[in-house]
């Protein structure tokens, strides 16, 4: 009897052993390249991580932080195959001939706007005739959303001066250095406002319709790794949902990834909140899309930052948000 359950245990493994084995499932190690340096306002990116939204997908994602030119340029060669960059910067890479597309918009709103002290009374664009106006540089997003809403405004280059602060556009405001800044929406704003500044506001979004900050990725992508890209669509869009709907959460993520984020700084939940309301939580209609990349394509032609048009609906795919 007993030799005869011997054999049975024998058989029953030999049996098992014969049982190929579940594979693991495939894992994609990509790198999201973000522009500026780590910061709560990318908390969706950290919570995508950390909450599996990645790996749901088979993606193990490293972020990386840089120029966004740069960052650009490794895309479109398909050195590295996404990033966060802002529309015109996609319209201006293509205009030079690099493949890089937009698969998913991240906000809604054009994120630039104007502030100024109360006691400036700048209260409407035209009011910034005869002002000086504080930016980063003659570039990027500030730069573009300034011109643009100045020339809706009717205004000129001749109707203000431009002066490059970098980034202190708060302390060259309310030293008085100049009579105001253009900023970030989520970010400066909030910092005056918490250190007892009342300001005025002028949101380049209530006057113009313009493409705000994207997933880019590059067309070899596109068109060879369609299933990597639609993970990292669905895996960021489930993480800008769970960002909007649970902030402190999203809060608590990112103080691994932001280097001194308090665990209880009011002004930076202040940021993360901001940047919410700007966040396109919900794709919108292709028709929607086209008319933003146009108004941003019409601005980069009338700043002479473009020479020639470029076909809009190759800049951008929707396919990924149906």
């Amino acid at each position: 009897m007993k030799r005869m359950i011997f054999f049975a245990l024998v058989l029953c493994l030999a049996l098992t052993a014969c049982i190929p084995a579940t594979p693991e499932p495939a894992v994609t190690k990509v790198t999201l390249n973000l522009t500026y340096i780590p910061n709560v306002q990318f908390a969706p990116f950290y919570v995508a991580i950390e909450k599996g939204h990645f790996a749901k997908y088979g993606l193990e994602v490293s972020l990386a932080y840089g120029n966004e030119a740069d960052m650009v340029a490794l895309v479109g060669s398909d050195n590295q195959q996404f990033m966060i960059a802002s529309g015109e910067q996609v319209l201006l890479s293509r205009a030079q001939g690099l493949p890089v597309i937009s698969v998913r918009e991240w906000y809604k709103d054009y994120p630039v706007g104007v502030a100024s002290l109360k006691t400036s009374q700048i209260s409407q664009p035209s009011d910034l005739r005869g002002k000086v106006i504080g930016l980063p540089g003659l570039y990027g997003a500030n730069y573009i959303g300034f011109e643009a809403l100045a020339a809706h405004a009717g205004l000129t280059d001749a109707d203000y001066e431009l002066r490059s602060i970098g980034f202190t556009q708060v302390e060259a405001l309310v030293t008085e250095q100049v009579d105001a800044v253009v900023v970030y929406l989520a970010n400066e704003p909030v910092q005056l406002r918490a250190r007892g500044y009342e300001i005025d506001l002028l949101r380049v979004a209530d006057y113009l319709s313009l493409v705000g900050n994207c997933l880019v990725t590059n067309e070899k992508s596109l068109n060879e790794r369609s299933e990597m890209v639609q993970g990292m669509v669905s895996a960021i869009h489930e993480a800008l949902a769970a960002t909007a709907a649970d902030p402190d959460m999203a809060y608590e993520v990112s103080r691994k990834y932001v280097e001194n984020l308090s665990e209880d700084d009011p002004i930076q939940k202040q940021v993360l909140l901001e940047s919410i309301k700007i966040w396109q939580l919900e794709p919108d209609s292709s028709e929607v899309e086209v008319t933003r990349w146009e108004n941003m394509q019409t601005v980069l032609l009338n700043l002479g930052l473009m020479t020639r048009q470029i076909e809009i609906r190759e800049a951008f795919s929707d396919a990924f948000t149906k």
